[in-house]
């Protein structure tokens, strides 16, 4: 009956040892698919260059925007009549000039669609110290939260 593996050599323990002592760092481990691990974007390796029109997020600008003035807000008066209390919150985009941008106005939250208009004209009319980032100032896209509350 013939052998079904070959010969195996006999390797004196020794040279077992020089032979692991030879390997070169890291010749035993078994290469990944993985790429290496990126950064993600706005990280100190991989800063955000403002360029053009862009719209960024709050996340990854130096300074976020900051209320300058605004109006006094206008309580709708049958919803103030009624007592109902709330917080409309709009979303919007701040220009370079730190205004809203009216046709970016969106109302993500509203506990009576009566507020909605109210809380539009109001963002509006806001000022905001616009967004930087590199001391760059960018359009960003936020979110502004108005708390409407009878006296």
């Amino acid at each position: 009956m013939t052998p079904v593996f070959p010969r195996l050599w006999r390797i004196a323990p020794g040279a077992l040892a020089a032979l692991l002592v030879v390997a070169p760092p890291g010749a035993s481990q078994r290469p990944t698919s993985r790429p290496p691990k990126q950064e993600p974007l706005g990280s100190v390796q991989d800063p955000v260059i403002p360029t053009g029109n862009d719209v960024y997020t709050e996340a990854v600008v130096d300074e976020k925007p900051v209320v300058l003035s605004a109006p006094q807000l206008v309580y709708p008066d049958l919803l103030r009549q009624a007592r109902i209390q709330g917080r409309v919150i709009v979303r919007a985009i701040i220009d370079t000039m730190g205004h809203a941008e009216a046709n970016s106005l969106d109302i993500l939250e509203s506990p009576n669609p009566g507020f909605d208009e109210s809380a539009k004209t109001y963002v509006r009319r806001v000022l905001f110290r616009p967004a930087r980032i590199q001391g760059r100032a960018v359009r960003v896209l936020i979110q502004v939260p108005i708390e409407f509350r009878s006296p």
